[in-house]
């Protein structure tokens, strides 16, 4: 029996390797044509939106990993989005750390403050998970407006912040310029779905939606139900740090606003547009939320059209635009076999 499992992964593998190389090989050309082509035919405004929309994007993929794989809904993640901005701005212009050094402190910051509060409230069922969340991103939200802090905060102005010399190697400068910022945003942001498609095929990703499924069932088999829940709440808080920190640096302002409600929801309705199953739902969902706003801003009617826009889209989509598609695409394939 050993010897014709063993032949059979060997035919199979024999089969599979091209198709990897080739998947490879496809994605690599990919990757390097979305950062490269865009900025030879978009005008800086296109590109600048477009670079709003991947960061977005990159929220709403955090957002849509953790429903998608653990069933919870995390309305906070705006609050690690704009507090890596202000983390970052207040090493900078307060405790005098040079841009890399005021980065590292933040994303340790943020990461010891996602472990602290996810094992506090991963423990909980999905609905009180959802309002603690919610609840400790308004807190922080309404935290940066106490006039106590305002001298490190800005209070309601925000903070402006100059970001000089290096950050990581890399110039400055570049976060500023529309065409390399986008190069650099598509990439990450492409990276950070690899990531996240990788977590979910492993054994993490396993347990976290046989977690979601039966809980109980998971304890009962003697499987810890906690550790999983807290590594998946902070991966994905890390993904929106790291749209936080590209989002300041390319903007060079943070405001109390990127830590509210408001971020935390259009994350979540850019998420449902695209679809939370997979990586590309979620990004291609920032791209659309991001167009359409300008669109519907150049109107007059901003409010009015993106709720409309969203109804449609639930209901002609409910599975997201990506498994809309994906559905179609095998009804047309499977008429195609019976005719």
């Amino acid at each position: 029996m050993t010897d014709d499992l063993h032949a059979s992964a060997t035919a199979t593998g024999g089969g599979a390797l091209p198709r990897v190389s080739l998947g490879i090989v496809v994605g690599l050309i990919g990757l390097g044509a979305g950062a490269v082509v865009p900025t030879y035919f978009a005008s800086d405004f296109m590109l600048r939106l477009g670079s709003e929309g991947l960061l977005l994007g990159l929220l709403a993929l955090s957002v849509a990993f953790l429903m998608n794989q653990a069933g919870l809904v995390a309305l906070g993640a705006a609050s690690i989005y704009g507090g890596a901005g202000y983390l970052f701005a207040i090493g900078m212009s307060d405790w005098g750390l040079t841009p890399t050094a005021a980065l590292c402190v933040a994303f340790l910051i943020l990461l010891a403050y996602s472990a602290m509060l996810g094992a506090l409230i991963v423990r909980t069922n999905p609905l009180a998970f959802m309002m603690l969340t919610l609840a400790a991103g308004e807190m922080i939200s309404h935290a940066v407006l106490l006039e106590g802090l305002r001298d490190y905060t800005g209070g309601a102005d925000g903070l402006v912040v100059r970001t000089t010399g290096t950050v990581l190697g890399i110039d400055a400068v570049r976060f500023a310029d529309p065409a390399q910022f986008w190069s650099l945003a598509w990439v990450v942001t492409v990276l950070v779905g690899l990531a996240f498609w990788a977590i979910a095929r492993s054994r993490l990703g396993a347990v976290l939606r046989a977690i979601r499924e039966n809980e109980e069932r998971m304890r009962f088999s003697g499987f810890n139900t906690f550790l999983p829940r807290l590594i998946g709440y902070v991966v994905v808080n890390i993904a929106a740090a790291i749209a936080g920190f590209l989002h300041v640096l390319n903007a060079g302002f943070v405001s109390p606003e990127s830590l509210g409600l408001f971020v935390s929801t259009n994350t979540l309705v850019a998420a449902l547009i695209g679809g939370i199953s997979g990586s590309l739902g979620p990004i291609l969902g920032g791209l659309i939320f991001s167009f359409a706003q300008d669109e519907f801003g150049a109107r007059g009617l901003t409010q009015l059209l993106t709720g409309v826009a969203i109804v449609v889209f639930i209901v002609v989509f409910p599975r997201g635009v990506v498994g809309g598609l994906s559905g179609l695409l095998k009804r047309l394939g499977w008429r195609r076999e019976a005719s």
